[in-house]
């Protein structure tokens, strides 16, 4: 009786496991499908743009009508399968070194600001940034104004390979204001397209939006802003003000860690002067001859506050010796 009992069950679950793997490959089936239509619309989308850039007028003639953009699928965010690291309310900024000079890291709801002449470094720091968030699991948002999304997927994918995945899971998400400025295709289907940085209603809505789906499953998460740069350039200086206070306000009401990056020359460095004191800090970098050196204002308790010289690899960077004391 045990015998036919359990052939009985073994015949069931054999039953049960074909069922299971009928199910799973009729699903991959239409996850294909799906992924062949999402391209075919894409590309439509392509040649469509193609087509109204050669009438007459530019991209629209005068008697054509507009033709709506077709909907980019949009990624949903996961729940963390861990709760994302903190150590003592602060998180990593991505190079260790720099975690020692902050004495651990950078607080929940930090606006950083890095500014500092070209090549200087910070960009570096700003994508070893998103990159370790990415590891820890942690949503990133990036706004890019000056830079195609495809160049800063190459950059953090220098660090953090799995650049794709995190885009197409929600993990990463990027928010595109470079393309339309330049009348070029997007690179990202994923990523929030807005047509130039004049627009600023839309990159607040677009924002708010972005950090509300993020907040259903994470406590908090990260922000790289791409740079200021176009701001400075684009905007009055009071309305400049007003945007960046409106816009870093809601950031530390929403628990992001952000950090906003500014190219300076002379121009640049009176307007980030004249607005630092919206930041919770910065950290400046610079070069002199061929050595290059950060220094960090604000940021609650670091290390020291002296010029620290900084030595850069292809992907990250080390720092000279500073002292171990903490300094407010």
């Amino acid at each position: 009786m045990d015998q036919k009992s359990d052939l009985v069950g073994a015949e069931k679950m054999v039953d049960s496991e074909n069922t299971l793997r009928q199910l799973i490959s009729e699903l991959k089936k239409i996850d294909d499908s799906i992924r062949r239509s999402i391209e075919s619309v894409v590309s439509l989308e392509s040649k469509i743009a193609q087509l109204l850039a050669g009438l007459p007028g530019g991209s629209q003639s005068a008697g054509a009508r507009a033709i709506p953009e077709m909907p980019r699928p949009k990624p949903v965010p996961t729940a963390p399968r861990d709760p994302p690291k903190v150590v003592g309310e602060k998180v990593s900024i991505g190079v260790e070194k720099v975690n020692e000079l902050l004495v651990g890291g950078i607080r929940l709801g930090t606006n950083a600001l890095l500014t500092g002449p070209p090549f200087s470094g910070k960009y570096v720091l700003a994508w070893n940034f998103v990159a370790s968030s990415l590891e820890e699991g942690i949503p990133v948002v990036v706004i890019s104004t000056d830079r195609d999304i495809g160049e800063l997927k190459y950059e953090i994918s220098r660090i953090y390979r799995q650049v794709d995945e995190a885009e197409e899971s929600g993990l990463l998400r990027f928010v595109d204001i470079y393309s339309r400025s330049v009348q070029a295709q997007p690179s990202s289907r994923y990523a929030s397209i807005i047509d130039s940085t004049s627009n600023i209603s839309s990159l607040i809505r677009v924002s708010e939006q972005i950090g509300t789906e993020i907040r259903k499953n994470y406590p908090f998460y990260r922000l790289i802003f791409s740079s200021l740069n176009s701001y400075i350039a684009e905007l009055d200086d009071k309305i400049l003000v007003k945007f960046v206070q409106q816009f870093t306000q809601k950031r530390k009401v929403e628990n992001a860690v952000s950090i906003y990056l500014i190219d300076e020359g002379q121009s640049e460095r009176r307007v980030s002067d004249s607005i630092s004191y919206l930041f919770d800090g910065i950290v400046e970098f610079k070069t002199d001859a061929s050595r290059n050196f950060l220094r960090v204002s604000g940021l609650g308790n670091v290390r020291s506050r002296d010029w620290i010289e900084l030595y850069l690899n292809e992907i990250s960077f080390d720092l000279g010796s500073f002292t171990l004391e903490k300094i407010r």
